[in-house]
């Protein structure tokens, strides 16, 4: 049987967590909320707000939330909703007007069901609970206390499967370092080596917080099976990543420029999608990926 956190350590990690969670969001968020409530009406359960625009004053770039829907079968449509149950989750586009600027917005769809279970032991890929035990923000969620808990449960589940492969003597920041860059390897990604160090550097305090908690509280467990696992986590990341992305070209208007955009602004260098990729992705994008995955444009 797999370690747990202790009760104390699970209380401690839960305030610093409740702490983060209530940050405040940018007024551009706020409109953005909007919108998406009014898009999914009673269906919309809340939100989760990550990623480095949540850092900013006024955020630039593409905003990164994930919506928790009580039901997707009854605003997805059923296609939709069947390949989120299948695959989640949905990625859609949306851009709405804030004032005189427009605020754009990339977010995954999945059920309440979904973002519970993604977060637990259950879930074998790390691709939902490694971003859950990151940094975010908790917008009108249904039941907040029952997702902080699952938060929780989510640094759980990314500490038991990744500290058997940090290293004796390891302080908060290499745990955070050496457990990220486990799941950047497991999921294609523009990103350089440095990613993970550059993530820990935003939240030191939170990141610090965790991750001594974690480390007093976990044992290591053993390394062997820990290795194997990863090592499946990262060879079924690849495909996993690329079916997401392909799908994605049916849910997020602009997909390809946005994957291009992305690539682009984490490498530094120009991507150009043919007008062929455009008209017939399904036929023309696997030379491209093949192509771009040579020039070392993502791992």
């Amino acid at each position: 049987m797999l370690p747990a956190l202790s009760p104390a350590a699970r209380a401690r990690l839960l305030e610093s967590m409740r702490r983060e969670a209530s940050r405040p969001i940018q007024p551009e968020v706020v409109t953005l909320i909007t919108a998406l409530r009014a898009r999914f009406g009673e269906q919309f359960a809340g939100a989760l707000y990550y990623g480095s625009c949540r850092r900013q004053t006024q955020p630039e770039g593409v905003i990164d939330l994930h919506v928790l829907l009580h039901d997707p079968r009854r605003v997805l449509g059923a296609v939709s909703a069947t390949l989120c149950r299948l695959l989640p989750p949905n990625v859609y586009y949306l851009e709405v007007r804030h004032g005189d600027v427009t605020v754009r917005c990339k977010y995954a769809v999945l059920s309440v069901a979904q973002f519970h279970r993604s977060c637990t032991q259950a879930a074998f890929h790390s691709y939902f609970w490694a971003r859950y035990a990151q940094p975010l923000t908790l917008i009108g969620l249904y039941d907040r206390e029952a997702a902080l808990d699952s938060l929780v449960t989510a640094l759980e589940t990314l500490a038991v499967r990744s500290l058997p492969l940090v290293d004796d003597g390891a302080d908060w920041h290499d745990f955070w370092v050496r457990t990220l860059g486990l799941c950047y390897r497991a999921e294609l990604r523009a990103e350089g080596g440095g990613r993970a160090a550059f993530l820990v550097a935003g939240h030191p305090d939170h990141y610090q917080e965790l991750g001594t908690t974690v480390l007093e509280d976990l044992p290591r467990g053993r390394r062997w099976p820990a290795r194997v696992a990863w090592t499946l986590r990262i060879i079924v990341g690849k495909p996993l990543s690329l079916a997401r992305l392909i799908k994605g070209l049916y849910t997020f208007d602009g997909g390809l420029d946005y994957v291009a955009w992305k690539l682009e602004r984490h490498t530094g260098r120009p991507v150009e999608i043919p007008e062929r990729v455009r008209r017939w992705p399904l036929v023309f994008l696997w030379p491209l990926i093949f192509k771009l995955w040579r020039e070392g444009m993502f791992r």
